[in-house]
């Protein structure tokens, strides 16, 4: 029996090692159209993983978002996007969404070696750009990935539905899975 890649090997990063590529990626796209970031703007919260069906393990999993903002005026935004496009791209990234205009920008990015998704757009009454990197699932160094089964079948026997017998859970819209 399989368990879909749920297994799979996790990538291992410490947090502080998670944090620190994520910002390596970010420092080197506002590079690319010399910006600073705002260390002040920092947000960024770790999050304990869950398999696509909920699954939940006890061994240390993380991901991590981590978001910053960097000034630069309205009308530099869609110029600026140019050259960090370029940089994402030559890096194995596969752009999954562009949109450049004079005020506004957004580019939405995935892949690099560490699989990072990132987002850079435009923010506020467009005196900043947001850059914003989501990252895989970890596991911490030196921990033994737990192995998650899979859900157990429902064995719990269901009594026959008579249509003689109204029943308080009767949808009005049968078709409908939320009543």
């Amino acid at each position: 029996m399989t368990d879909s890649g749920k297994n799979d090997p996790l990538p291992v990063k410490s947090k502080d090692g998670a944090e620190r590529s994520a910002r390596e990626l970010i420092d080197s796209l506002a590079g690319q159209y010399r910006l600073q970031v705002d260390g002040k703007s920092v947000n960024k919260r770790f999050r304990d993983c869950f398999g696509a069906n909920h699954e939940r393990a006890n061994d240390g999993r993380f991901d991590l978002t981590y978001s910053v903002r960097a000034q630069l005026s309205g009308a530099e935004h869609g110029k600026a996007l140019r050259p960090m496009r370029e940089k994402l791209e030559a890096e194995g990234y596969k752009i999954l969404g562009y949109r450049e205009e004079p005020s506004q920008a957004l580019m939405d990015a995935k892949g690099g070696s560490d699989n990072f998704f990132i987002s850079v757009d435009s923010y506020g009454r467009g005196n900043a750009l947001v850059f914003s990197v989501s990252t895989p699932c970890f596991l911490p160094p030196g921990v033994k990935q737990q192995q998650v089964s899979a859900p157990s079948p429902n064995t719990t026997p269901t009594a026959p539905a008579f249509a003689s017998e109204p029943s308080a859970f009767t949808s009005r819209f049968p078709d409908n899975p939320f009543g």
